[in-house]
């Protein structure tokens, strides 16, 4: 079994082989088959798929940007979020190259089978890049990244174990409809807790007014005890009664997955990063020829 240094010390040398374009060195880092998001590569085809189709899809370029790592060294599974730049050279989600920079923001869960990469789940947040896309002058949409907020001092940290038994009590609490009387139990000054810059609290009741049958499953979840830091792959599930978020309410039940890291501070969340897969979602509702030409070919 690989210690949790030595699976961190894989992934970023998995990552500077895609930097700098050493495919050959890939099976130094990967198992003989990894499978991604549901499909099987070898070393070799997963090489060839960064470079024949990512690469083109960002405009001929593919650099990983580290933002946050966290390891389970039971599981052999890390937490992995990373950030790309690019610039687009052909029409890219619907939208034609502009020739600025454009975020891309990637969180996913990868597990390890004798040291090397052998599963991962990625989800990107293309409605961030939509956002971009769509802005007439160019304004600056700057991600909200893990790396950039510093862990904060805290007087009273929980365990490993009761951030878990915590967050899913938290969780417990949206599937029970007990977020009007439960949700400063669990949340750090509630009415400012933010997640990707927006208030956290709106978009739980913003939800769950949409989706009033809103079910939530916790998939997968690391807790790091020394951060206080807890990332979870979430499905959630339900039937939207008015549109939301490109949703409609058409009578059609949808899930989609969310990937979020919850920043804990004496035993409550402080602040989250979270990611939806809205877009699957979507095409369970319209999957419309226009939808399926601006599905992405990612994925790292």
């Amino acid at each position: 079994m690989a210690s949790a240094s030595e699976l961190v010390a894989t992934i970023r040398a998995w990552a500077a082989c895609v930097n700098e374009k050493r495919w050959d060195d890939l099976d130094r880092y990967m198992s003989p088959t990894y499978n991604q998001n549901g499909k099987d590569y070898t070393p070799e085809s997963w090489a060839a798929h960064v470079r024949e189709q990512v690469a083109p899809e960002l405009g001929g370029d593919v650099r990983i940007n580290e933002d946050s790592i966290l390891v389970d060294e039971k599981t052999q599974c890390v937490a992995l979020s990373m950030w790309f730049k690019f610039k687009p050279k052909k029409p890219f989600l619907g939208f034609e190259p502009t020739g600025r920079d454009v975020w891309l923001i990637e969180h996913g869960f990868v597990w390890f089978s004798e040291g090397k990469l052998s599963k991962a789940l990625f989800v990107i947040n293309s409605d961030h890049m939509r956002s971009q896309l769509s802005s007439p002058n160019g304004e600056q949409h700057i991600p909200d990244l893990i790396s950039e907020y510093p862990v904060p001092k805290a007087e009273a940290p929980l365990s490993r174990a009761k951030l878990e038994e915590t967050y899913r009590a938290y969780v417990e609490t949206v599937n029970s409809r007990r977020t009007k009387t439960d949700y400063a139990k669990y949340v750090n000054q509630p009415e400012a807790a933010l997640n990707n810059k927006a208030l956290a609290r709106r978009i739980v009741e913003d939800t769950l007014a949409a989706i009033p049958d809103l079910h939530v499953k916790i998939h997968h979840l690391i807790a790091d005890e020394k951060s206080q830091r807890l990332a979870v792959w979430l499905e959630f599930r339900g039937t939207p009664v008015k549109d939301y978020a490109g949703l409609v309410a058409d009578g059609q039940t949808v899930s989609f997955i969310e990937h979020a890291t919850y920043q804990f501070v004496d035993g409550k969340i402080q602040r989250i990063w979270g990611v939806m897969d809205l877009d699957s979602a979507r095409r369970q509702q319209r999957p419309s020829k226009e939808q399926q030409q601006q599905q992405l070919v990612l994925g790292l």
